[in-house]
C-alpha cells in the first residue's frame, strides 16, 4: 500500500531571528505544502524522486561514513535508525512534490525533512508525536550538519497553526487557529540563509561576550545602551535583537490575551515595527522587497514584514478585508503573491 504524507510551509509572524539566540518566535503554518508518496520494496536501498527538481536520490543508509553537505534525506534516516525508530537494513521506494518555493524564506528545506521523517515513522508503525518529530527534524538538519539555525521551522511545521515557541525550555503554545487576510509576496530573489544566520548570530555573540552578558533575555531594555558595544555591527545586531524580542513579547500578550479578537490595528503596527529593525538594524530586506511593502502598504495593508532568513525571499502582508488591491499592489511591485491560509501541521493523508 502507498503511504502519503504532507507539511505545510511556514512564515514568521513575530521574532524573525530569534529561535538561534534562544528566544521566543511565532509562526504561522500555511497552505503551501510538500507530500510525500511511497512504500517499502525489496533491497537495503531508498529511493527518492524530488519531482519539482527533476531527479533522484538513491543512496544505501549508513551510520558511519561522514554524510555529504545537506543531505537531508539521509540525515533523517540516519537519525530514526539511531533512535532504532527504523531498522537499519532498510528500502524505500518514494516521491516527493512540493508547492513550497525554494530559497524563498517559506521553509521548503525545514519543510522537507519534517515531511520525510514523518513519512518514514509512519511507513514503520512507529508515529512520532509533532514535538518528537520538531527535535529529530532540528537533529537532522542543523545539528548533523553543525548548521547555525534554530529549532523554529521544524516546531512550526510539526505542530500548525499559529504558535508561540519557546526553547529554554522547549515549549509550543497554540495561539490561533487562524490568521485572516494572510499574503504572501514572493520577490523570486533567491537568498543565502545559512551565510546570512551565521553571521547576523555572530554578531549578537560578539556583543553579548562584550557585555559580559551571556543572553539578550539578561539585557534590560531601559537600561540597554548601544553605545556600549565597541563594533558597530555587532552594535546593530544586538539593538535588532533586543527590539525584536520586546516586540514578539507584546505581540503575545495581545494574542493570549484576546485570541481570535485580538487587535488588528495593533498588530499590524507591530509588524511594521518589526520589519523596520530587521532592515535598519539586521539589514536583511532588499530595494524590490522594499517596493513590494511600500506598495501594499499604500494600498491598504495594516503590516508588512519580510519573513525567512532575508536578504531575498519573501514578505508578508497583513491586509484583513482588503485583500485584492493589496495583492494587486503587490504584484504590480513585481511580486508573485500566494493568499495564505493557517493549517494544521504534518499529518498523515493515507
Amino acid at each position: 500500500m502507498v503511504l502519503k504524507v504532507t507539511a505545510p510551509g511556514r512564515v514568521v509572524l513575530f521574532g524573525e531571528h530569534q529561535d538561534y539566540l534562544g528566544l521566543p518566535v511565532i509562526p504561522a503554518a500555511i497552505d503551501l505544502h510538500i507530500e510525500v508518496s511511497g512504500q517499502k520494496a525489496q533491497g537495503s536501498s531508498i529511493s527518492v524522486l524530488l519531482d519539482d527538481l527533476g531527479h533522484v536520490e538513491s543512496f544505501t543508509p549508513t551510520l558511519e561514513s561522514p554524510l555529504p553537505k545537506r543531505s537531508y534525506l539521509q540525515s533523517s534516516v540516519r537519525i530514526l535508525q539511531r533512535e532504532g525508530i527504523i531498522p537499519f537494513n532498510i528500502g524505500v521506494n518514494a516521491q516527493i512534490q512540493s508547492e513550497i518555493p525554494i530559497q524563498a524564506g517559506l521553509s521548503s528545506s525545514s519543510a522537507l525533512v519534517v515531511v520525510w521523517l514523518k513519512f518514514l515513522s509512519e511507513l514503520y508503525e512507529h508515529p512520532l508525536s509533532p514535538m518528537e518529530l520538531t527535535k529529530f527534524a532540528y537533529r537532522a538538519e542543523v545539528e548533523e550538519f553543525n548548521e547555525p539555525g534554530g529549532m523554529q521551522d521544524h516546531m512550526a511545521i510539526a505542530h500548525g497553526f499559529v504558535n508561540y515557541e519557546e526553547f529554554n525550555p522547549v515549549r509550543c503554545t497554540k495561539l490561533l487557529d487562524s490568521f485572516p487576510g494572510l499574503l504572501i509576496g514572493d520577490s523570486q530573489e533567491k537568498k543565502d540563509t545559512l551565510t546570512t544566520l551565521a553571521m547576523l548570530k555572530q554578531g549578537v555573540n560578539s556583543a553579548l561576550n562584550e557585555l559580559g552578558k551571556k543572553s539578550v533575555t539578561d539585557i534590560d531594555p531601559l537600561k540597554f545602551n548601544p553605545e556600549d558595544i565597541s563594533d558597530g555591527y555587532a552594535r546593530s545586531c544586538l539593538t535588532g535583537a533586543v527590539l525584536n524580542f520586546n516586540i514578539t513579547k507584546k505581540a503575545y500578550t495581545e494574542f493570549i490575551t484576546n485570541k481570535a479578537d485580538f487587535d488588528p490595528s495593533l498588530i499590524g503596527n507591530l509588524i511594521n515595527s518589526h520589519h523596520t529593525s530587521l532592515r535598519e538594524h539586521l539589514h536583511i530586506s532588499t530595494p524590490k522587497i522594499e517596493h513590494m511593502i511600500t506598495a501594499a502598504n499604500e494600498a491598504g495593508a495594516l503590516g508588512c514584514k519580510i519573513t525567512g532568513s532575508g536578504n531575498g525571499g519573501c514578505m508578508i502582508a497583513f491586509c484583513p478585508g482588503n485583500e485584492k488591491v493589496v495583492q494587486r499592489a503587490i504584484e504590480l511591485a513585481g511580486g508573485v503573491v500566494y493568499p495564505a491560509q493557517v493549517v494544521s501541521g504534518a499529518k498523515k493523508i493515507i
